[in-house]
């Protein structure tokens, strides 16, 4: 376990931080005791999020989202190009929730600067990215992730976030609505003429694309549902 302020770098190398990490019991299947490290992640560790991050769009995938999925084999690298902007924006973070020596869970945080048009502030957040591995979903792990995102927006002076949610997750909606969430933004998708059918076809892979925001993308539930994803 670490202590706030510090990470394991997995090759058992304690780093500060800076920032208050969260240590914890979380409950495991039935009803046992799991220890569960969260702490921030760096961008050499961008390549262990990719087999979170498919079990995030399978899940999507199979809920049946209204927009067509592209392939993992295109999802990862586009999603990775924009991880890779955010562990290089200096004010971004992203945390890491592991069992061992594995990486169960993790949360992608954006610091944006202020919206053209909703009243944000100097910065407002987006919680990017909040994938879980399916057997840790249900035993209030996505919770402990988001408790630790919130712990870290207040130490930057943030007190509010948005995330996107898939229209048909309604497990994430649950999730995010008990916990204070409410709806602000509609992303509509439309299609002209026949295009629809075409587009759709069987492609049914793994690219998120839902959104709350113009740079948010599909989002999950954790208690009902719980992938807590967000794309």
């Amino acid at each position: 376990m670490t202590t706030p302020g510090t990470e394991i770098d997995r090759s058992g190398n304690t780093v500060d931080t800076g920032d208050t990490g969260r240590t914890g019991e979380v409950g495991g299947p039935g009803g046992g005791e799991r220890d569960v490290t969260i702490g921030r992640l760096g961008g050499a560790q961008i390549d262990l999020l990719e087999p979170l991050w498919r079990s995030l769009i399978d899940h999507i995938r199979e809920l049946g989202s209204v927009v067509s999925l592209v392939p993992h084999e295109q999802s990862w690298p586009r999603r990775r190009a924009i991880y890779q902007e955010l562990f290089a924006d200096g004010e971004s973070f992203a945390l890491g929730a592991w069992r061992g020596e594995q990486l169960v869970g993790y949360a992608m945080v954006h610091i944006a600067p202020p919206d053209a048009v909703w009243f944000t502030g100097s910065r407002y957040a987006e919680l990017t990215s909040l994938c879980l591995a399916p057997a840790e979903r249900g035993d209030g792990l996505g919770t402990e992730l988001l408790d630790a995102v919130e712990a870290g927006l207040l130490e930057r002076g943030l007190d509010e976030y948005v995330i996107g949610v898939d229209s048909v997750n309604d497990g994430a909606r649950r999730f995010y609505e008990r916990r204070g969430f409410r709806d602000g933004f509609h992303l509509m998708h439309g299609w002209i003429g026949d295009v629809r059918g075409d587009v759709r076809g069987d492609v049914r892979g793994d690219d998120a694309t839902a959104a709350a925001t113009p740079t948010a993308a599909a989002a999950g539930g954790e208690e009902d549902v719980e992938t807590p994803e967000t794309a």
